[in-house]
């Protein structure tokens, strides 16, 4: 499968995906508050091999955190990175990346991304595109009170919105203003906190 999703946060952009996994992991990558931006179409890493034959790899995504650094992402699925050892040719080949690229690589299966997360990763990748300020500061002013634990549908209800005040709700889980109790799918009755401001969702 090969497809396209445009990014919506802070540095808009069309990302090229070329398997149902890499859409995953993309998805999820792109929902992690630590995360700003994800790059395909890296530029190929060359590497010697344990025979100390010269090649040549191409990672299939670079991650920018905020704080700085640069991590090379290898999709693959589980049972085929076990059967190639990628957990040592990726350890390898870290060895060679140039600091200029990278800081780290590492590699993500579909274990990474399980079900739920690629759910919740989705659902902020949709939210992010039809914010309304005065909905996002109905629910910010009602979560502010909040003591102990809620439900999203006791949230939602406070504020009058329906499903525009869900999807409020969600856009302040992605700013970290809430925070999900549990891993779990994030619908209406997920319980969630206040936190105790931006970059605390976990």
């Amino acid at each position: 499968m090969r497809g396209a999703l445009v990014t919506r946060g802070e540095h808009r952009r069309v990302i090229v995906f070329e398997s149902e996994l890499e859409h995953k992991v993309l998805l999820v990558l792109l929902a992690r508050p630590d995360v700003v931006e994800v790059r395909e179409q890296v530029a190929p890493v060359t590497y010697r091999d344990a025979d100390g034959v010269e090649r040549q790899h191409r990672f299939d995504f670079l991650v920018r955190r905020r704080d700085g650094q640069r991590i090379l992402v290898a999709v693959k699925p589980w049972e085929i990175a076990l059967a190639h050892d990628l957990d040592d040719l990726v350890r390898r080949i870290a060895r060679h990346v140039p600091r200029a690229l990278a800081d780290r690589a590492t590699w993500m299966s579909e274990r990474d991304v399980p079900r739920d997360a690629v759910f919740n990763a989705s659902l902020i990748h949709c939210v992010r595109a039809d914010g309304i300020p005065e909905h996002d500061k109905v629910v910010e002013d009602i979560a502010s009170t909040l003591v102990g634990t809620t439900t999203v549908a006791c949230l939602v209800a406070a504020s009058g919105l329906a499903g525009d005040g869900f999807r409020a709700v969600v856009r302040l889980v992605d700013r970290g203003l809430l925070r999900i109790i549990g891993n779990g799918r994030l619908d209406y009755g997920t319980k969630i906190e206040r936190t105790t401001g931006p970059g605390s969702r976990p």
